[in-house]
C-alpha cells in the first residue's frame, strides 16, 4: 500500500510543501503517486508560488496545485527545507 491509498478525491487535506508553502485544500486528483490540490485561499503561497506580467499568456504556477505533492506531505507537520533570506 502506497502513501497515496490513504487519501481519496474530495478529501480536505492539510499540506506542506519545502518551498513554504502550506495550508488547507481539497484533493482534486491523485496521479503517479501525487495529489494534485485546490487550495483554501488563506492558504499560505511559498516559493513554488510562480507569477507571470499580467501580459503573459501563460497562467500563475503553484506546485501544490498544478504539479502535486507526495502523500508525506499531506495531514503531516509542515517541515520546510527552503527559506528566503
Amino acid at each position: 500500500m502506497s502513501g497515496a491509498d490513504k487519501f481519496k478525491v474530495g478529501d480536505r487535506v492539510f499540506f506542506w510543501t519545502g518551498r513554504g508553502s502550506q495550508g488547507f485544500a481539497t484533493i482534486r486528483a491523485i496521479k503517479n503517486g501525487r495529489a494534485f490540490l485546490d487550495p483554501e485561499p488563506d492558504a499560505i503561497k511559498g516559493s513554488d508560488y510562480r507569477t507571470y506580467a499580467g501580459n503573459a499568456t501563460k497562467p500563475d504556477r503553484w506546485a501544490p496545485r498544478d504539479y502535486g505533492v507526495r502523500p508525506h506531505h499531506l495531514n503531516t507537520p509542515p517541515k520546510p527545507w527552503y527559506k528566503d533570506n
